[in-house]
């Protein structure tokens, strides 16, 4: 259709006439764009801003009982920030590493226990669907599973999901060889090179106690597992670990 210079004429003069922009309804989805961009935008920083002054900050799963016990001090802190955060598996991976202490407690099974394991179940699930490459939480799993004997969890899968997931991690091979060193079953073949490459770092740092200290509470297969490794390490640390080989 040709439209008349006349007429076109007539609506630039009613425009201007009007006060509006020949593209007014381009120029108004733009802006509420904008507006529903920024509106998200601030949203989505208070979340975040939120979540990060709530958490406490344990980034790393406690590695000894001192470190835990303070860690527990501070789960109220945590599991807020890892409601807030929802999605986050970072923060519910902070609140589960509140539950560490459980590590070093008796296998009792008082109502206390037993609530605060089963809260602990529970944010190392929400950990791993979200964040599944926490090696800490993983090898969290597989220590509560081994010391309370949990039959719905499947303690050994978890240790080698904590090796995958984190086999570089140093602040964690004290930990780690502690509750290697306890499971009864230690035949499958990549776990023993998992366990000895831990093994190796520690004596390579000069952390001879924490070998020491799970060597004390392994079970004969994991007491085994560390005199052979260490023997073909460094045969001469096992004065200095005290540890009584079979002639």
């Amino acid at each position: 259709m040709i439209i008349h210079p006349e007429r076109r004429r007539g609506n630039v003069a009613d425009a201007f006439a009007t006060g509006l922009p020949m593209n007014a309804p381009p120029l108004f989805a733009f802006r509420l764009g904008m507006l529903l961009f920024a509106l998200l935008l601030g949203l989505y920083s208070v979340w975040l801003l939120l979540a990060e002054l709530s958490r406490p900050g344990i980034d790393r799963l406690p590695t000894d009982a001192v470190a835990a016990a303070v860690a527990a001090k501070q789960r109220g802190d945590a599991t807020w920030a890892a409601y807030i955060g929802a999605i986050r598996g970072d923060l519910w991976a902070e609140s589960a590493f509140t539950y560490a202490d459980l590590l070093w407690s008796p296998a009792g099974a008082d109502r206390d226990h037993t609530q605060a394991l089963e809260q602990a179940l529970i944010r190392l699930d929400r950990t791993l669907e979200h964040a599944p490459l926490q090696s800490g939480a993983w090898l969290l799993l597989a220590g509560l599973a081994s010391h309370y004997s949990l039959p719905d969890v499947r303690a050994l899968e978890a240790l080698k999901m904590s090796y995958y997931t984190g086999s570089n991690e140093q602040d964690l091979a004290s930990l780690r060889l502690r509750i290697a060193a306890h499971f009864q079953d230690l035949s499958d073949g990549e776990l023993q090179r998992s366990v000895g490459h831990d093994l190796r770092l520690l004596l390579a740092r000069h952390q001879n106690g924490a070998v020491v200290e799970a060597y004390a509470d392994a079970s004969p297969v994991g007491k085994r597992l560390i005199e052979t490794t260490v023997r073909g390490i460094d045969p001469s640390v096992l004065k200095s670990l005290h540890l009584v080989l079979p002639d």
